[in-house]
């Protein structure tokens, strides 16, 4: 009787498991297909989705694991994390069964709304390389993120499970919607690719599956990029797993990753004429900063690698922190040729407004600089809060706010830079339509003057960090 009912029990969580998949993929179709449909405002609509997405992870994550998308599914098998009580392959397939049929439903569901299709296919002018390499990449950041955040060891230590897991997994559709949506329509989900795919039948139906397919390249990608960042995950000796630290090679990895995610979006979102670049770029940071925060402090730009550095409180030396740069110089100028590849060799102008002098774009940069490095040593490199918990959650949160504010706030004055890395991604690609780099070296100057400046004003604010019981602490 005891098994019957152990049995009964087991059988019950995975149809609530299922349940919850078909649910919750279905909302996320639903909201994609009502905002293209009802004609919601471009700067909307990948808001909408990644809010959707937010909700019913959060809503599910308990239930099911708040998969939501066969990429993320594929990837969690892949990468020996697809656990507990719902492993095994034949599992694995349920719910990405569970996943098409949800996005299915939702798409006819949608069509007897507006009497409408959503049309997939990669957008004029944009071929289909152009359009799959922008869903390989990003659907492996949302795979990437979801393992990180969600499935990762260290950022969910036994008793002290990370609460922002739905947050940073939402933001990759923010991160990636509005850079890729002029390209890919940015899809970067198998169930939402069918589902939108078969619902238009008088389209035809295939390129949903050609969609699927590279889509589940990403989640390959995004398991090895999680073995590359995450080696303790899969060390068999507890007491090394317990006593592991990051290399340094492991460290640039986290830090070329983070960088040219960011890089990229900035990029994809300043050629593809996004009216919201700022709030994208700052969703890649939160969503790249909780899934790398505990590997390599996730900085992804020099100049606050020089403010942690010279405030002794991030745990990177000099050494590492020159290390650092060159990894995210590096990640910015080849995230930058990707970008122009993609835009058949469009390139960015960087450089300050018509508008303004270079004066005035300067200060803009050292002031917002300074903001962002500052609020990284005061956020991520202290705990900051009074709690039982040992560290705080917000962090990400408020380095990627401080950034969408600036962007919005100095964009229109020197472009909305703040960061060396992005200016070598902007400015090296340019060169190949005879630009110059002299606008390259004098921001990121200012920039590195700007992490100086929030490093030295730190150790005034916070010279109780500094205190030896407190300083011994961050030794140990």
């Amino acid at each position: 009787l005891l098994c019957s009912l152990h049995l009964l029990s087991k059988m019950a969580g995975k149809a609530a498991a299922l349940l919850a998949e078909f649910i919750g993929t279905f909302m996320l179709v639903f909201t994609v297909g009502c905002t293209v449909l009802a004609e919601t405002p471009v700067d909307w609509g990948p808001t909408a989705a990644a809010c959707t997405l937010m909700v019913m992870i959060y809503a599910f994550g308990s239930i099911s694991g708040g998969h939501l998308n066969p990429a993320v599914s594929l990837a969690l098998a892949l990468a020996n994390k697809f656990g507990g009580a719902f492993s095994g392959w034949p599992m694995v397939l349920a719910y990405m069964l569970a996943q098409v049929c949800g996005g299915i439903a939702a798409g006819f569901s949608y069509v007897a709304v507006f009497q409408a299709e959503v049309k997939l296919d990669p957008v004029k002018p944009f071929g289909w390389w152009q359009a799959m390499t922008v869903e390989v990449i990003f659907t492996a950041m949302l795979a990437f993120v979801v393992l990180s955040v969600a499935a990762s060891k260290r950022n969910n230590p036994e008793g002290s499970q990370n609460h922002f897991y739905g947050l940073a997994i939402g933001f990759v559709v923010v991160a990636g919607g509005y850079g890729a949506r002029p390209i890919s329509n940015a899809v970067f989900n198998p169930a939402v690719a069918i589902g939108l795919d078969v619902s238009s039948l008088e389209d035809g139906v295939y390129q949903g599956f050609i969609y699927a397919a590279w889509q589940a390249v990403g989640a390959l990608l995004a398991a090895l990029l999680f073995r590359l960042t995450r080696p303790e995950d899969y060390l068999r000796d507890t007491a090394s797993a317990t006593a592991y630290e990051p290399s340094l090679p492991t460290r640039c990895a986290s830090e070329f990753l983070g960088t040219y995610i960011l890089v990229l979006t900035v990029g994809l979102n300043s050629l593809g004429k996004s009216g919201v670049a700022p709030w994208a770029a700052g969703a890649s940071l939160i969503c790249m900063i909780y899934s790398l925060g505990d590997v390599s402090g996730a900085h992804f730009n020099p100049a606050v690698t020089l403010a942690v550095v010279l405030s002794r409180k991030g745990n990177c030396s000099p050494r590492h922190g020159l290390v650092y740069a060159v990894f995210q110089v590096l990640a910015g100028v080849l995230a930058g040729l990707l970008y122009t590849g993609i835009y058949d060799i469009q390139t960015i102008s960087m450089q300050p407004s018509d508008l303004y002098s270079d004066r005035a774009a300067y200060i803009v940069e050292f002031v917002f600089t300074f903001t962002l490095a500052f609020v990284v040593l005061s956020t991520a490199c202290v705990k900051g809060v009074v709690s039982p918990l040992s560290r705080n959650f917000y962090f990400a949160l408020a380095i990627g706010a401080s950034v969408a504010a600036a962007g919005f706030a100095a964009g229109s004055v020197s472009c909305g830079v703040f960061n060396p890395a992005i200016a070598f991604g902007l400015t090296v690609p340019a060169t190949l339509n005879h630009g110059g780099l002299y606008y390259c070296w004098t921001y990121s100057l200012v920039q590195l003057a700007a992490g100086v400046t929030a490093a030295l004003i730190f150790q005034v604010t916070h010279a109780r960090e500094y205190s030896a019981k407190a300083y011994r602490a961050t030794q140990d």
